[in-house]
C-alpha cells in the first residue's frame, strides 16, 4: 500500500510534468503566432494600393453587371405578366 510520502512524491513529479508541459506549450503557441505575424506582415507587403483598387474596380463591375442581369430578368418577368393580363 502505498505512503503518504509517495503519494507526495508522485504528485510532485506530476505536478512537474505537468508544469513543464505547460511550458513548451506556451513556448510552441509563442513561436507560432509570432511566424503568423511574420506571414501576415510579408502578406501585406505584397499588396499595393494599386493592387486594392484594381480588385475592388473588378468586384464593382462584376456587381454593376449582375445588377443589370437582374434587372433585365424583372422586366422580362413584367412584360410576360403584361403580356398575359393583356395591359
Amino acid at each position: 500500500m502505498p505512503t503518504n510520502d509517495s503519494f507526495g512524491d508522485s504528485t510532485d513529479r506530476l505536478a512537474e510534468r505537468a508544469s513543464g508541459a505547460a511550458a513548451e506549450l506556451a513556448d510552441r503557441a509563442q513561436n507560432a503566432a509570432a511566424d503568423l505575424a511574420d506571414m501576415a506582415k510579408a502578406f501585406a507587403d505584397k499588396i499595393t494600393p494599386e493592387d486594392l483598387q484594381g480588385t475592388l474596380e473588378q468586384v464593382r463591375a462584376n456587381l454593376d453587371h449582375a445588377a443589370q442581369d437582374v434587372l433585365a430578368a424583372v422586366n422580362e418577368i413584367v412584360t410576360a405578366l403584361k403580356n398575359r393580363t393583356g395591359k
